[in-house]
């Protein structure tokens, strides 16, 4: 059976708490809510839309979302003002590449690993907004 909005269209109820599944498609507050995703058919569009109430929360759709398009995920840059994280990166596994310093080893012991990054494009960018204090996606790639 195939739905066309990205979240199952049923009634939901987590601690408690009856859910309206048009605010659980752009404000996930807790790590359970991330299971209602239909990440398959998410697109762009709405992947910019959500918000969430914390990093950890974010980085959990992200892993999910990765995970149903083939990749890993991993935290990058973070960008603090004072203790509160004000930005923060996620990434593909693999984004990147390995530094040149460690092709060029002339007392090398052991042969070096094989690489394992290939610079994946993929990103999810993340910032807090200051009025709501929730974690805002404005940029994926």
């Amino acid at each position: 059976m195939k739905h066309n909005t990205t979240i199952m269209q049923r009634p939901m109820s987590i601690m408690g708490m009856r859910l309206n599944w048009k605010t659980v498609r752009t404000t996930p507050e807790e790590l359970e809510w991330i299971g209602w995703i239909d990440f398959l058919n998410l697109s762009k569009e709405d992947v910019l839309r959500f918000n969430f109430a914390d990093v950890d929360i974010a980085f959990e759709f992200y892993q999910q979302y990765a995970k149903y398009h083939g990749f890993g995920a991993r935290r990058s840059r973070n960008e603090k003002r004072g203790e509160v994280r004000i930005r923060q990166e996620f990434v593909c596994h693999r984004q990147g590449y390995r530094s040149s310093k460690f092709y060029s080893m002339p007392n090398r012991q052991k042969r070096p690993r094989a690489e394992t990054r290939c610079g994946c494009p993929a990103r999810m960018l993340l910032r807090m907004d200051d009025e709501s204090g929730r974690c805002v996606l404005f940029r994926r790639a």
